[in-house]
């Protein structure tokens, strides 16, 4: 629950205990705020990130720690807005080739157009 995106589809369809996906109980915003929360707590420091993604453009955009390959700051990759990173990590695997960019993105957007 490191990344905001994912951290709000969840909180969407599963807060509080008995929401269903069809009929959830938080507004967009409300889920990301919780996401937001989650993801901005201190947490303990993996060695060699980089290893997580060898290929920096297929990283998920909300990832919350670098390298990045597209010049965004670690503040944006965690809490958005996410649309303006979409698109440069596009025109950049467009450029380069490079398949799955932008990585698994397991949340819709409009949690991402509420803010």
């Amino acid at each position: 629950m490191n990344r905001v995106l994912t951290a709000a589809a969840y909180a969407m369809h599963n807060m509080p205990f008995g929401t269903t996906f069809t009929s959830p109980m938080l507004t967009d915003e409300d889920a990301y705020d919780v996401a937001a929360y989650i993801v901005s707590q201190s947490r303990p420091q993996k060695r060699d990130l980089a290893k997580d993604f060898p290929i920096p453009l297929q990283k998920p955009v909300d990832t919350g720690y670098g390298p990045y390959a597209d010049g965004f700051s670690t503040e944006q990759h965690k809490f958005g807005p996410f649309e303006p990173i979409r698109v440069r990590v596009k025109e950049l695997a467009a450029a380069s080739g490079t398949t799955h960019a932008g990585g698994p993105d397991h949340a819709s957007d409009e949690t991402d157009r509420v803010k």
